[in-house]
């Protein structure tokens, strides 16, 4: 069982403010906005920095203290990253982005499906852009895995990881 976990931890990692994180692992969200593009496609790991994003927050009337901050939350498939380069194609995909913002220019919709979410944060650092946990880290995130208890969750997401 560890083994099929530290294959998990080895996958690529994506840091999101909250609620952007819970929304993406829940399935609510299926595009995440960004500034920059990637070529990865793939399996990654969902993880929430230690700030919400105040502005949605008060625009969703949502409270910090409903969220979870700084670690792990989930586990999505990035199936394209794709260019939003006109306000008409931002207000098109808002049901999936979900952002009560205003259009930016040249922002890249990053889409996700087949998420879902650990059953408890697993608590780590963050990274800007798309980045791989440490040997370190890993360790550490294995050792609290362990004492989770989650095997039925390590099951679940090699069966959807490593088979698709």
């Amino acid at each position: 069982m560890i083994e099929a976990f530290r294959r998990l931890i080895a996958l690529p990692v994506l840091s999101v403010r909250q609620p952007w994180a819970s929304y993406l692992v829940s399935g609510m969200k299926s595009l995440e906005l960004r500034s920059w593009s990637s070529n990865y496609a793939g399996w990654l790991w969902i993880h929430t920095g230690k700030k919400p994003d105040e502005e949605a927050m008060e625009l969703l009337n949502l409270r910090s203290e409903e969220f979870e901050y700084g670690g792990l939350v989930g586990m999505a498939k990035l199936v394209k990253v794709e260019l939003i380069d006109s306000e008409s194609k931002w207000f098109s995909l808002k049901g999936d982005h979900l952002s009560p913002g205003q259009y930016q220019d040249h922002c890249y919709g990053w889409q996700f499906e087949n998420s879902f979410s650990l059953p408890e944060l697993l608590a780590c650092p963050g990274e800007l852009g798309l980045f791989h946990l440490s040997e370190a880290t890993k360790e550490l995130i294995i050792r609290q895995f362990i004492r989770e208890e989650c095997e039925d969750f390590i099951k679940m997401a090699s069966i959807m990881v490593f088979s698709t």
